[in-house]
């Protein structure tokens, strides 16, 4: 392919569990496999406490570097990641990533509590260990030289998730001071995960400044479906999960409001993209009742999706792509290589 990504600067290990609702013995117990069920038993406790068992189901990578960036890399992109992955050497969970990916530590990584259900997922994230990432502990980590020449040599830079780091801001607009004009095109990744966790000036301010750089690196923003209904409602639009006839409008209209080159919208059931290039597009997905991971499947999708871009797919295409993708994770829970696609 010869392509290359830059995905910055977070690192996560998941501590994914399972949550007992029943259990009559040892071997014999059940577990609540819909959110709603889980969401029953706290409200019908009321004021008092509730004693729940945890059942581990994995240790695993996650955050938006390891997650999207391995995810690209297994469909045979060549990707560096920065961020934070172990102090001394990467923790366990993170070495197949490391013999795929460059990878630039910062330090420990953070830690996310997942309680996965068939039809969803909470998490649970302790942030200290993200939240003091900056501009200048990236450089001092990597190197300024080096880090020029990464930035020189990516054609895509991801920066996520922008609601999880204090210093996105920061991080953004010192990458476009270093970006080289040379005439090549960069284009620029972002995920911002659940907008709900900073106010909405905050996103105001981060979306002027992105779109007041589309013009010179053209920015791709990739939201799920609960993200997109947070968006829409911000600009008076409502969102539905049902995606009748007017959803691809109704991106196109959200991306020339939020002024960015492109925008995509996944959700379990199908996905839909707007750009100021090609037409918009819409890709139905195939429902799966009973995913075997959830955590991660999000990322999945936008490595999917930013591969098919590498290749010079067009938008649908993209879409389909990066559909198959996150189809095959969270049926095998595995990262699917190019061959799993086919």
């Amino acid at each position: 392919m010869g392509k290359k990504i830059t995905m910055l600067a977070d690192g996560f290990v998941d501590e994914v569990w399972e949550i007992i609702s029943t259990r009559s013995s040892r071997d014999n117990f059940a577990l609540y496999t819909q959110m709603s069920q889980f969401a029953g038993r706290i409200a019908s406790s009321g004021t008092g406490g509730v004693g729940l068992e945890i059942l581990r189901k994995r240790r695993a990578f996650g955050g938006f570097t390891a997650n999207i960036g391995y995810a690209a890399a297994r469909l045979g992109v060549d990707t560096t990641l920065i961020g934070v992955y172990g102090k001394n050497k990467p923790d366990p969970v993170f070495e197949e990533v490391s013999e795929l990916c460059r990878v630039f530590s910062l330090g420990d990584p953070a830690t996310t509590h997942v309680f996965e259900f068939d039809d969803g997922k909470i998490l649970m994230s302790h942030m200290e260990a993200v939240q003091d990432i900056n501009w200048k502990q990236i450089v001092d980590c990597v190197g300024h030289s080096a880090m020029m020449a990464l930035l020189e040599e990516s054609d895509i830079i991801g920066i996520g998730y922008w609601s999880l780091m204090p210093s996105f801001d920061e991080i953004f607009e010192n990458i476009c001071a270093s970006l080289p004009q040379d005439g090549k095109e960069r284009r620029f990744f972002f995920d911002f995960a659940d907008f709900r966790k900073k106010d909405e000036a905050s996103l105001a301010i981060s979306l002027e400044k992105l779109k007041a750089a589309n013009s010179a690196f053209p920015m791709t923003l990739s939201v799920n479906e609960h993200e997109a209904a947070a968006l829409f409602a911000s600009y008076g639009e409502a969102f539905s999960d049902d995606p009748g006839r007017s959803i691809k409008e109704k991106a196109e209209y959200i991306r020339q409001k939020i002024g960015l080159d492109e925008f995509v919208i996944h959700s379990p059931e199908f996905a839909v993209a707007a750009s100021s290039r090609e037409r918009p597009a819409f890709a139905a997905s195939v429902f799966c009742e009973k995913p075997v991971r959830t955590a991660g499947a999000g990322d999945t999708f936008n490595g999917g999706y930013i591969a098919a871009r590498l290749e010079g797919k067009g938008l649908e295409e993209r879409l389909h792509m990066a559909n198959a993708a996150v189809g095959y994770f969270i049926r095998n829970a595995i990262f699917p290589t190019t061959g799993n696609l086919l």
